[in-house]
């Protein structure tokens, strides 16, 4: 069966925003896959998508059809790490303008900082933050929409496109301090420390590639101030998210602060509590909805794909305890998170 895609209606009854993203170096993939000697056309009618779609980097694709894609790629090939090669075809000019902006700003960190409020511009289903904590720097990358498909895979991906950028302004010698997945190990890490030339942490709470603080201040060589305003007007023309997009990618960061009350979000987005709850009415949805598509998406996201236990769980989406949670889990889905993790993990293997 296909999984659902992003835009249909989720378990919980509600709405989830449509979302996509850009195809950029993912015209690789289908190369890649021809490596393993599958045919891709297989690979991309099994991620539900069209024939044509990654022959150019400017096309969008549904956001859920990259998650099933490099899943789909995975299975097929046989490759555990398939996400790593992928996420290694991409560099900063993949980007476009969110790319350009990292590129010709004056410091490592002050680029980063932009691109993780244009990132959307290239992909509505994630969030890519940046924390700074006990001298360390976590660049990350989180998705907010339910998937029906483990979302593995496009955490490799991701990480390994970020490593890369990180490559790109500080130099090919540059290596993380630690890598974070939140998935389950693979049977063999191997190609996971190979690449990142780092300890890697499976079953973490969040994805995200670890650095010393003092990297931000480093300046990037050869940054061209014309060619960084240029950038900032094209993704200035591109406009705002939607206030649902933009409530989902706020939830999904404070979230992982320890956050998400609607006065949190209000305060984040700089409106008022009265403006957040009037605009979401607008758009067709409430806060409490929004809340719950979030929470939902997390919660399937670490239930399948890592070890982290259902208390943890809970407690990361900020339920005041297991029974809470459980009892939100079954509203959603009408099962218990540990019966829907046994079903989908038996699911996969099967």
């Amino acid at each position: 069966m296909r999984a659902r895609t992003a835009g249909q209606p989720s378990h919980n009854g509600t709405s989830a925003p449509t979302t996509t993203r850009l195809v950029g170096a993912l015209t690789a993939v289908p190369g890649l896959i021809r490596q393993f000697g599958v045919d891709p056309a297989e690979v991309i009618a099994g991620a539900g998508l069209e024939p044509d779609v990654l022959d150019r980097p400017s096309n969008r694709i549904p956001y859920a059809g990259f998650a099933r894609l490099l899943a789909e790629a995975a299975a097929r090939t046989g490759c555990e790490h398939f996400g790593l090669l992928a996420g290694g075809a991409w560099h900063l000019p993949d980007l476009g303008a969110p790319g350009e902006i990292i590129r010709h700003s004056p410091t490592v960190g002050a680029g980063l900082e932009e691109f993780v409020t244009s990132q959307h511009r290239n992909s509505s289903g994630g969030v890519a933050f940046l924390v700074r904590r006990d001298g360390f720097a976590d660049l990350g990358y989180a998705i907010h929409v339910v998937l029906d498909c483990s979302t593995a895979q496009y955490y490799d991906a991701v990480l390994a496109a970020a490593a890369n950028f990180l490559g790109d302004l500080c130099g090919e010698s540059w290596s993380p301090a630690e890598v974070l997945l939140p998935h389950s190990a693979p049977v063999d890490p191997a190609p996971f420390r190979q690449y990142f030339r780092a300890p890697v942490r499976f079953s973490a709470e969040f994805a995200a590639i670890r650095f010393p603080e003092s990297t931000l201040a480093q300046p990037v060589a050869g940054a061209d101030p014309a060619r960084l305003a240029r950038a900032r007007a094209q993704v200035a023309a591109a406009g705002k998210a939607t206030l649902v997009h933009q409530a989902s990618r706020s939830l999904r960061t404070l979230l992982l602060r320890g956050k998400g009350s609607g006065d949190d979000v209000a305060q984040a987005l700089a409106i008022h509590r009265r403006s957040l709850n009037r605009r979401l009415s607008a758009e067709g949805t409430t806060f409490q909805r929004v809340l719950d598509q979030v929470r939902c998406a997390v919660a399937k996201e670490l239930l399948r794909d890592s070890d982290i236990s259902i208390a943890e769980i809970a407690a990361l989406l900020k339920y005041a305890d297991y029974v809470s949670f459980t009892r939100a889990f079954k509203r959603w889905t009408r099962t218990s998170p540990a019966a829907w993790r046994k079903a989908a993990r038996r699911g996969e293997r099967d």
